[in-house]
């Protein structure tokens, strides 16, 4: 069989779930090609992917250096404003060492993630025997700019993926796409394994020893409405007096949580522990997951938690949730941004009968094992073997 020459360019300004995507589906196609056929080399626009570089290489993937813009990587991207400097300065930057890359090594495939205006204008003007795989995940903002980028660029791209039929729809309905070009392939998030050897690590902590946990995970940011959260949880521990909260994540809006908790005093009953690289022995401990975000891809810590087997209430924001839940059939759905619906949704799951519950907890995991790296393998290989 021929061999294919995929690049992929995801540069990005802050670790995200996404970046753990992008490992994980060029490590899908190198671990499950039967044949060597797929020669996978991952673009490192500015540095970005040098602090993940043990982990790249644990899975044989070969990385380009584009640049040498070591101010972009020690920049401070945190924040609108700085992010989208960032954005500037890379596709200034990193305009013609990408064209010229492309020009030269002629790779069959270039799949593109994340900051991805660069590569779509760079197709649109020039000529490659190249084709361009354009990668959407989570929910993007169709802004003007991103809407007039991707029309403009619709005619040169070959497929565009994205993780679920609900952002499948949102995409047509805006009319920038041949709908037939658009393929929905579940992100490639559980290494069963790995999770399985992750949650039964062994961690002391005081918090766990009594009471249910409601365990939230994510960046402490507007998108997760964290605020929303803590202040109904305030009026369910009123309530229910053997629950706790914790959240794992870090972000901009921490300091403002931590004085929300203090003034709603429930220190005793909710605790931030920042980022945390090992979430599943906190799920493997927790009662129930919750998530409350004003908008949200796949949901991976969602993923995560069902496939643990933790009962989920989730907000019913786009892309994804409402798809994997289906009518409350997987967990449970509430209206995001509604407090009333949301309590009356916990109360709901707190008090189900448990048979019940369990019949949705086994839906659940066994939906989740379609985020599996196999899974995203068959779903790209069928597309790269065209």
């Amino acid at each position: 069989m021929e061999s294919k020459n995929i690049f992929v360019w995801s540069p990005f300004t802050s670790k995200i779930g996404t970046t753990n995507n992008v490992i994980n589906s060029s490590y899908s196609l190198i671990k499950f090609s039967k044949v060597k056929n797929f020669n996978i080399k991952l673009i490192n626009v500015f540095g970005e992917w040098n602090n993940l570089s043990s982990e790249i290489e644990k899975k044989n993937i070969k990385t380009i250096k584009l640049n040498s813009i070591k101010s972009i990587n020690q920049w401070n991207k945190e924040g609108f404003i700085k992010s989208r400097f960032s954005y500037i300065l890379i596709f200034i930057f990193s305009f013609l060492p990408l064209l010229k890359l492309i020009k030269k090594e002629e790779p069959n495939f270039l799949i593109a993630h994340l900051i991805t205006s660069l590569p779509l204008i760079i197709f649109t003007f020039f000529k490659f025997k190249t084709k361009l795989i354009l990668s959407i995940a989570g929910h993007p903002k169709i802004n003007f700019f991103r809407k007039f980028v991707w029309k403009l660029s619709s005619k040169k791209i070959f497929k565009i993926i994205c993780p679920s039929n609900e952002l499948k729809e949102i995409l047509i309905s805006h009319n920038i796409f041949d709908k037939s070009k658009i393929i929905v392939i579940q992100d490639p998030h559980l290494l069963i394994k790995k999770i399985n050897n992750l949650k039964n690590e062994k961690f002391k902590d005081i918090f766990f020893e009594s009471g249910k946990i409601l365990i939230s995970i994510g960046r402490l940011t507007k998108q997760k409405n964290y605020f929303f959260l803590i202040s109904n949880f305030k009026k369910l521990s009123l309530k229910y007096n053997d629950i706790k909260l914790l959240i794992i994540g870090d972000g901009e809006e921490k300091k403002l949580l931590q004085k929300l908790i203090i003034k709603l005093q429930i220190e005793d009953k909710v605790k931030l522990i920042g980022y945390e690289k090992n979430i599943y022995k906190y799920l493997k401990n927790s009662n129930y997951y919750i998530s409350t975000s004003k908008w949200e891809g796949s949901s991976l810590a969602m993923i995560d938690a069902a496939f643990i087997g933790l009962p989920i209430l989730c907000s019913n924001c786009p892309t994804g949730r409402k798809e994997f839940i289906n009518n409350d059939e997987r967990g449970f759905l509430f209206d995001e941004g509604d407090s009333e619906n949301f309590l009356n949704k916990f109360n709901e799951m707190y008090k189900i009968n448990p048979d019940q519950l369990k019949i949705r907890l086994v839906k659940a995991k066994k939906e989740s094992k379609k985020f599996t790296l196999l899974n995203y393998f068959l779903g790209l290989s069928n597309i790269i073997k065209n």
